[in-house]
């Protein structure tokens, strides 16, 4: 397996060596050939995963099959919600090259939360800022889908346009990240970044070590 340096990975960029160790020993990494499923849609989710080289595709079906909804490199983070949460993955994760990436699985974090490891807490305050990020790029994308389904008279378009094939990305985009927060639409626009009580931000940690 490809040496990996987890320091030059910009979600990693902030980590301590004593928190860079620990997570490379709770974190075993894997090889994806192109093509693997890395997580599958409506399968239980059991752990996360940080892509350390390579990239996959974020993947929903639709009326029309499998639609792609984002492609993510080294350095992402996917699958994290099964960290915190039993229910099934709202989208498929699939390598689209040959990809490395370390696996956290939801046993080894709940321990790591119970030992109060920085680690787990730090695991917290990106699941929770990747979830805000992602809710509020599916508010964006479904605002800008009802304007553009909209005739400049105020009048919903009569016939369906080229756009057809985009439209149907971006309501896959709103639900698969309203599924898996178990939110409805009505909640986007009440979406606040907020950091959990005992849960440290990362200006914290870094004031921690100063």
């Amino acid at each position: 397996m490809a040496q990996i340096n987890l320091r030059e990975l910009g979600s990693l960029r902030d980590y301590s060596n004593a928190e860079l160790k620990v997570l490379a020993s709770v974190a075993p990494a894997r090889e994806f050939a192109r093509g693997a499923v890395l997580c599958r849609e409506g399968n239980a989710g059991q752990s996360c995963f940080l892509l350390a080289t390579g990239e996959v595709q974020i993947t929903k079906k639709g009326d029309e099959g499998e639609q792609i909804l984002a492609t993510l490199r080294a350095g992402a983070i996917v699958g994290q919600m099964a960290l915190v949460d039993k229910s099934p993955r709202s989208a498929s994760v699939t390598a689209a090259q040959p990809t490395i990436a370390l696996e956290l699985t939801r046993d080894v974090f709940e321990r790591l939360l119970k030992a109060s490891s920085p680690l787990a807490l730090r695991f917290q305050e990106q699941i929770a800022i990747a979830g805000i990020r992602q809710l509020r790029l599916a508010n964006q994308r479904l605002q800008r889908l009802l304007v553009e389904r909209r005739s400049p008279s105020g009048d919903h378009a009569a016939a369906p346009t080229p756009k057809a094939q985009p439209e149907r990305k971006a309501l896959l985009t709103v639900q698969a990240a309203l599924s898996e927060w178990d939110m409805a639409l009505d909640d986007l626009d009440e979406v606040q970044v907020s950091v959990p009580a005992g849960m440290m931000t990362a200006a914290e940690f870094r004031g921690r070590r100063l």
